[in-house]
């Protein structure tokens, strides 16, 4: 019994030194701990906000059903995990390139989300084909100006791949009359919207039946974009540094380049990395194949002292961190 005594007196005064010392730090290094009781918690439900606009239209959440929908879609998507992560990140570093492209379009900023919903802001390959942040099949990245050939895939360049993005959206407005048409059709197709809207007499994409994918589209792209702008109300901590921030050369090239990995060499990287940093080279060669045609790659600055100078075919116009890396 007395055995048992002495471990719970001992067990009281090590709590006891603990809370005073720790009372003592806290005054002399004034820190202290407030618990975020959402991180990382999973609700059973998610409540959509009040109200909510997509492109400056207003989502009808009045309406049970597209309420539901969208809470679906922030269930699915809202919770923390590694790879949502990874997206903030990838947010931080392209959404205001994206921006400033959308701007010049004159397309609404929230279309941003859709390169989230496409593919997570990676260049990714889906099995029919399509590629790159935006998701381009080859016929229509030629139609809207992308250069896709056995040397060069601009759809795996983020920001040639933003334009072509927003020439088809511009196109898809100007059918529609409204953004949420226009991105449904983003999905779907313009053929295929304006097939349901014929069939089923009605022009609103809240009441059309579509397709599963193409009925969720709209409702993830609004379940990101509340994700990101709203993060920490969702639980994510950020730091502030982003591996992604890594200042780059703009290197114009004006010839073609017989041996890209010997081009890397000259700036002290290999092929590998110079094409990480440049997704849309597909081969060992670049071809100029148009009468004034350029490119420009992105390469990390190495010491001065090793950067060799290329009178000829290559010439640096700028250092630049506006576009970075690639993923």
């Amino acid at each position: 019994m007395k055995k048992v005594q002495f471990v719970l007196l001992l067990m009281v005064m090590i709590v006891l030194i603990g809370y005073t010392t720790y009372t003592k730090l806290s005054e002399k290094y004034s820190f202290s701990y407030e618990p975020n009781d959402r991180f990382q918690t999973y609700l059973t439900q998610t409540e959509p906000p009040k109200q909510l606009f997509f492109a400056g239209e207003e989502i009808p959440l009045h309406d049970r059903q597209v309420a539901k929908k969208l809470q679906r879609e922030l269930q699915v998507h809202a919770y923390y995990n590694n790879s949502k992560a990874f997206l903030m990140q990838r947010a931080d570093y392209w959404l205001p390139q994206i921006d400033q492209v959308l701007k010049q379009y004159g397309v609404p900023r929230d279309f941003r989300y859709m390169a989230v919903v496409e593919s997570m802001l990676s260049n990714a390959e889906s099995p029919m084909g399509a590629a790159g942040f935006w998701q381009i099949l080859s016929e229509t990245g030629r139609k809207f100006d992308l250069e896709i050939n056995d040397e060069v895939d601009e759809r795996f360049h983020p920001i040639k791949a933003t334009h072509a993005a927003c020439k088809y959206l511009k196109l898809s407005h100007s059918i529609f009359g409204n953004w949420t048409n226009a991105a449904a059709s983003y999905n779907a197709g313009v053929g295929g919207v304006l097939q349901a809207m014929k069939r089923q007499n009605n022009r609103s994409y809240y009441n059309l039946q579509l397709n599963e994918q193409t009925s969720r589209y709209l409702f993830k792209i609004t379940a990101f974009k509340q994700l990101i702008e709203h993060r920490k109300e969702f639980g994510y901590r950020m730091v502030k540094s982003n591996p992604l921030n890594v200042k780059l050369q703009r290197v114009k090239v004006t010839e073609n380049i017989d041996d890209l990995t010997a081009f890397a060499g000259q700036y002290g990287i290999s092929l590998q990395l110079l094409k990480q940093y440049n997704a849309w080279l597909l081969s060992n060669t670049l071809t100029i194949k148009e009468p004034g045609k350029t490119y420009v790659l992105l390469i990390p600055e190495p010491p001065k002292e090793e950067i060799p100078v290329e009178e000829v075919a290559i010439k640096v116009i700028s250092s630049s961190d506006s576009l970075r890396l690639a993923k």
